[in-house]
């Protein structure tokens, strides 16, 4: 398997259940995480521009980390001659299995998303011609910053070194060529509507748009990860080396992903937007959990509470009022007005959604 010496589909899978499992275990050890903390009142800009720099960089340490831990765990099974080495040209791939000669196996291009972020925006633009379909795959780690200055043994009162650090929430593994397949497929099917007499392709380098004849480099949406496919999208691509579930492990693992942050949004809410902080309960509807309330106050995300589950929520008396967000945090505010849903105010991004909470919570204005 570490040697790509077994059909694709068998090394995803083995992937998947075996050795990522084991390396995303580590990357949450305290061993891990001390290196990529925030110490001693520490703070991050939060300003848009600086703090996707801070995420890019919290990305580039855990690409870093991953290679550390996937070589010791090589060394704990009896593989000593083998580790993972950094691709130091600045291309693709990440990360490269070799042993003591040189020889290569799997190869791993590693990308991270934060969680809240309004925009998870990690590219793979790479063009099928430079990935090798018997060895490349891409591993995507979900994170979030955790405040967990934890006590470190029984009856003494001291804490972990740091005051947060980042908490890998989920990892994903997909078959770089399948998902580049995938991507190139929706990509070329669906051009813009002002394309003029000109097409939208490649060229030996890069993609190429088109607006109105005018041909210029693609440098926009290309390749963005929860960007490359659309639900029931047709036809699904065919390829010799194409593994035909890429398509269902990408919406599954888009969903996923929208899904974690929004519950990090709402916990992060309850604990900052109201006072004194408060827990968070489920909001469920037909067996699922479609949202969280605080208090009389909920929140749900849009896809998976149309309006219809939206006006049960508050008929039932679950909330008083409900925020329904987007996957990008766009949010509205909804109350019942004589049974039916009325739209209260809106806005965009959390922390517009957090000072409209503090300045808006029934224990300060009375209603």
């Amino acid at each position: 398997m570490l040697m790509a010496e077994r059909p694709a589909g068998d090394v995803l899978a083995w992937l998947r259940s075996d050795f990522l499992r084991l390396v995303h275990e580590r990357m949450n050890t305290p061993d891990v995480r001390r290196r990529i903390g925030l110490y001693g009142g520490d703070r991050i800009p939060e300003n848009e521009r600086n703090l996707t720099d801070v995420r890019n960089r919290v990305s580039l340490v855990a690409e870093y980390e991953m290679a550390r831990v996937a070589t010791r765990l090589l060394e704990e099974k009896g593989l000593p001659d083998l580790f993972f080495s950094y691709v130091v040209a600045n291309r693709f791939p990440d990360l490269e299995l070799r042993d003591d000669q040189g020889r290569r196996g799997l190869r791993v291009e590693v990308k991270c998303l934060a969680s809240i972020a309004e925009e998870k925006s990690a590219n793979f633009d790479t063009l099928k011609k430079d990935i090798d379909p018997r060895t490349d795959f891409v591993v995507v780690f979900l994170w979030e910053w955790k405040r967990d200055g934890a006590v470190v043994g029984p009856g003494e009162d001291r804490r972990r070194g740091w005051d947060r650090a980042p908490e890998f929430l989920r990892a994903y593994c997909f078959h770089a060529a399948s998902l580049a397949h995938m991507r190139d497929w929706y990509w070329l099917n669906k051009p813009p509507s002002d394309l003029g007499d000109g097409l939208q392709g490649f060229d030996l380098r890069y993609g190429v748009n088109c607006r109105e004849g005018t041909y210029n480099q693609e440098e926009g949406n290309y390749g963005k990860l929860m960007r490359m496919w659309a639900d029931d999208f047709e036809p699904v691509p065919t390829d010799s080396s194409f593994l035909p579930q890429t398509p269902n492990d990408y919406l599954a693992f888009r969903r996923e992903v929208i899904e974690q942050g929004f519950a990090q949004v709402c916990h992060i809410l309850a604990s900052e937007a109201f006072p004194g902080g408060r827990p968070t309960r489920p909001l469920r509807q037909g067996g699922a959990t479609v949202g969280f309330a605080v208090d009389r106050t909920g929140f749900v995300l849009a896809f998976l509470c149309p309006r219809a589950i939206q006006q049960q929520i508050l008929r039932d008396g679950a909330a008083d009022r409900l925020f329904v967000l987007s996957d990008k945090y766009s949010w509205s505010e909804w109350a019942l007005n004589a049974g039916r849903l009325y739209k209260r105010t809106e806005g965009k991004k959390p922390k517009h959604l957090k000072a409209h909470l503090l300045s808006h919570h029934p224990d300060r204005t009375g209603s």
